[in-house]
């Protein structure tokens, strides 16, 4: 689920709001009223997103908030605030926000804020394709759009996001145009190639086995010539996989 830090001085309004993510299922991880709380909320609580107040009470206003954000946390920020004025807008783009409302607003324009930040925040991992697995169930497989931010992958299935923890991915088969993510508990699907989306990862811990397959090195338990084992499952490895495993392991 998406976790989403509130920084809004007035409670009313931050109560208001909580009752309005909580019913679109995003969970709200805190509600800050100044800078002070909002960075140890931050650091504490790691959301994925922040919808914050430009005109926050004291020293700091949101416009703060937001700089420190993003050199800190590096997270989607929405503004929101009930100025339009010309000169609160030039401030607020300065630090990029990735949306902004202006009270006071709907549900529905609450959750498009939400939803065009996320995917705008990153590039989605998906790639489009028109034909599908024979062996993928394409109703079981997230057939809109996936992004990452920080350590965790975000699948969407119709109106929700399914939160992954890049860490817990244990190992990928490519199965056609699909994935199969595989965790300790469950299996994802989403539809693209796995080239794509090691190259989306971007992360030293994935390593390719096979033209099919890639593991998380973090969880390999067992490694032979020419199959590695995560957990009890065994992953084919081909011959020129080893030799770079091998020297990757620094074992030669």
């Amino acid at each position: 689920m998406i976790k989403i830090l509130i920084v809004e001085d007035e409670m009313i309004i931050a109560e208001h709001l909580t009752m309005l993510l909580e019913s679109m299922d995003y969970v709200v991880v805190g509600s800050a009223i100044n800078y002070n709380e909002a960075i140890e909320l931050l650091e504490t609580e790691s959301p994925d997103l922040v919808l914050l107040d430009i005109s926050l009470g004291g020293k700091k206003d949101g416009v703060n908030v937001a700089e420190t954000i993003n050199e800190r946390f590096k997270l989607p920020i929405i503004f929101t605030t009930s100025h339009s004025d010309e000169a609160t807008i030039e401030r607020a783009k300065k630090v990029n926000p990735a949306n902004y409302l202006l009270k006071p607003f709907q549900k529905e324009q609450l959750f498009t804020a939400i939803e065009i930040a996320l995917f705008n925040w990153k590039k989605p991992v998906e790639t489009e394709t028109s034909d599908s697995s024979p062996e993928i169930d394409q109703e079981e497989a997230h057939n809109a759009s996936g992004f990452i931010i920080k350590d965790a992958l975000f699948l969407k299935e119709k109106f929700k996001y399914t939160k992954v923890q890049i860490s817990e991915i244990k190992w990928i088969k490519a199965d056609g145009n699909y994935l199969e993510l595989h965790l300790a508990d469950r299996r994802e699907i989403i539809r693209t190639s796995l080239t794509a989306f090691l190259l989306r990862l971007d992360r030293q811990e994935f390593f390719r086995t096979h033209k099919s397959y890639a593991v998380n090195l973090d969880h390999l338990t067992k490694f032979e010539p020419t199959s590695v084992t995560i957990s009890a499952t065994e992953i084919p490895l081909s011959k020129t996989a080893s030799g770079e495993l091998l020297r990757l392991l620094e074992i030669i």
